[in-house]
């Protein structure tokens, strides 16, 4: 994964005032904060393990039927906030794992769904998930 700073100032102006806060800043905090720019590249695999696994990044299947951008990838930034890069690496290998059926689990459903949600709003590259498994059928010959 490729990470940049942005090359533009992390502040501009009183640093009171021009003030990004994730969240809501706690009554008794007195120190301020700054608004860091930074651009990360992140590949399908990085996006979909990222909403899978980071803990706290709650997307039901609603969300993702419904056709809602805005709950995705509000997830997506609650999930770069809070994991680091090691820890995404590993789940962008386990949600590629799932996403493609060499791993059995029981999200692989929603893996795809969710994959296809990923490839619709970032306009990144996905794998062609596994086809449905096939549906054994036992003919009977009658004499």
């Amino acid at each position: 994964m490729h990470a940049s700073l942005a090359g533009l100032p992390l502040a501009i102006g009183s640093v009171r005032t021009a003030v990004d806060v994730w969240g809501e800043q706690e009554v008794s905090e007195t120190s301020p904060r700054v608004a860091v720019q930074m651009t990360l590249h992140l590949s399908f695999g990085e996006i979909l393990g990222r909403l899978l696994f980071t803990p706290g990044a709650l997307l039901m299947r609603e969300d993702l039927e419904s056709g809602s951008e805005e709950k995705i990838v509000g997830c997506l930034w609650f999930a770069m906030a809070q994991t680091s890069l090691d820890v995404a690496e590993d789940f962008a290998d386990m949600a590629m794992e799932i996403y493609t059926g060499r791993r059995n689990s029981s999200l692989q459903d929603f893996a795809v769904r969710l994959g296809a949600a990923v490839t619709r709003i970032f306009g990144v590259t996905a794998p062609q998930p596994p086809a449905a498994p096939a549906v054994n059928t036992l003919r009977l010959a009658v004499a």
